[in-house]
């Protein structure tokens, strides 16, 4: 009631004229900036603000009581606090009076609660056609504590089975933050007569570097244990792929991470691009296995267009230092890297070590709902009371080059395979509790061989991929 009452003063206060939004009216501004006589803040309001710790808070103002008024200074602390995503809306108004200025900081908290539920299929295990199917239900809390710390869990079942949490948490008044996470998964091989059981931890220190960019490095342990049903495997009466009989493999591996995020948003962005460069390497431990070093990007470029139209290109390559064998093969195929192909359906042909993928989305929205109350809907998502809906009709084009050698992907040379997807989708967004689902139908390219095995053009041959939040 005291939120709301409070609220209440400041609409009537507007509405009187003496409280004004200044970033809204550039001649307010500078008739406040170019006043003569100094005028000083005297006290500062915030309004709306449930969860974020109050010294966090603090973080992000450029002012304190005090300080002599600048516009420039509460434009800065209005930026701050949009570009934390913690709120949909931040609004700051000085209130000049006989005694100086009363600073209003009224924020609206975005949610807090991120959950992602989907499934997936495969159509083959141990390389046998077979129709498989596995549930994700993961949940994610931002701003845990109140101090900007990320906390989140997720289960898989049926024919992939898993658990895996994850931490975030920035250093306070410092650049650095840390990070860590820890998962166990089962799950049968689509294309090799294995079952693997993997467990895996991640422990990461890094560093904010200005307001968009990090670096960061972490240490990646992992064993996997495999259940190997045959010693050989005999792919297409072409590729023998030996298995090594140990069933048990430990790696370690380091890897540093910088990243640029100059999007309008991280979810559902429309603007902006994005840019993550890794190195990782092995050589911590690497057991059994070849040890390497593997280079690899994402680039996500966004673009509007005219009636609320856009365009989202991704660009990614993969390259290695030497040849790493089976083991570390790169596989491709499925709605996480190019659609129109079963998961991990490419790369068998030969041992890849090196990529590149390019893919195009065209949006195009064709319904928006208005907000709409929905039962219940706060007592999951908090400050949530309506959700309205987009819907969004998109044209994609997937393609990806694969190489045997490992700098194939930049020279362009060596054994290569190519894979064109082509095809449409509907996506349906959520804005207010930031979800999305999609459904993809994309053809994808396949060759075609006559009896003796040799090539002889193209089919192309659909497939349906269903998944929750955008990719790219």
């Amino acid at each position: 009631m005291k939120i709301r009452f409070f609220i209440i003063i400041i609409t009537a206060l507007l509405s009187a004229g003496a409280v004004k939004n200044i970033f809204a009216d550039d001649t307010e501004q500078q008739s406040l900036n170019n006043n003569d006589t100094a005028v000083y803040i005297r006290s500062v309001e915030i309004v709306g603000n449930s969860t974020t710790h109050p010294d966090v808070l603090k973080l992000f103002i450029t002012f304190e009581v005090g300080d002599e008024l600048d516009i420039s200074a509460l434009a800065a602390a209005r930026n701050n606090l949009i570009k934390t995503q913690l709120y949909d809306k931040v609004d700051i108004l000085p209130n000049v009076r006989e005694d100086g200025v009363h600073v209003f900081i009224i924020l609206k908290e975005a949610v807090r609660q991120n959950f992602r539920y989907g499934g997936e299929y495969g159509t083959h295990i141990y390389g046998d056609k077979e129709l498989w199917w596995s549930i994700h239900l993961d949940a994610g809390l931002s701003n845990f504590r109140g101090r900007l710390e990320e906390l989140s869990g997720g289960v898989s079942f049926w024919e992939h089975r898993g658990v895996r949490a994850s931490w975030h948490k920035p250093l306070l008044s410092t650049p650095y933050f840390i990070g860590t996470a820890a998962a166990i998964s089962a799950y049968p091989d689509e294309w090799l007569p294995i079952d693997y059981r993997d467990i895996s931890a991640r422990m990461t220190v890094g560093r904010y570097i200005g307001k968009h960019s990090q670096i960061a490095l972490s240490a990646i342990p992992i064993q996997r244990h495999r259940d190997i049903k045959q010693a050989i495997m005999l792919m297409r009466d072409t590729v023998v792929i030996p298995l090594s009989s140990a069933p048990d493999i430990y790696e370690a591996f380091g890897a540093l991470g910088f990243v640029n995020d100059l999007r309008n948003r991280r979810f559902d962005p429309q603007r902006g691009w994005y840019l993550r460069n890794e190195i990782r390497t092995n050589r911590l431990y690497y057991d059994l296995t070849e040890p390497f070093f593997q280079y690899r990007n994402d680039f996500r470029f966004y673009q509007p267009l005219l009636f609320d139209d856009f365009m989202a290109l991704r660009l990614s390559m993969t390259l290695r230092d030497r040849d790493v064998g089976y083991y570390h093969r790169l596989l491709y195929g499925d709605a996480g890297d190019i659609r129109g192909y079963s998961q991990k359906e490419l790369g068998w042909e030969f041992t890849a070590n090196s990529s590149l993928l390019m893919s195009v989305k065209y949006h195009k929205p064709v319904w928006k709902a208005q907000p709409l109350e929905v039962p219940l809907i706060n007592s999951i998502y908090t400050n949530v009371q309506k959700i309205s809906y987009r819907i969004d009709a998109a044209l994609i084009a997937d393609y990806a080059r694969i190489y045997s050698d490992p700098h194939g992907a930049l020279l362009f040379k060596g054994h290569k395979q190519e894979a064109v997807g082509l095809g449409g989708g509907i996506r349906a967004v959520f804005p207010e509790i930031r979800q999305s689902g999609c459904i993809d139908l994309v053809y994808g390219r396949h060759e075609k061989r006559d009896e003796n095995g040799d090539r002889n053009g193209y089919k192309w041959k659909p497939v349906l991929h269903a998944y929750f939040d955008l990719f790219y």
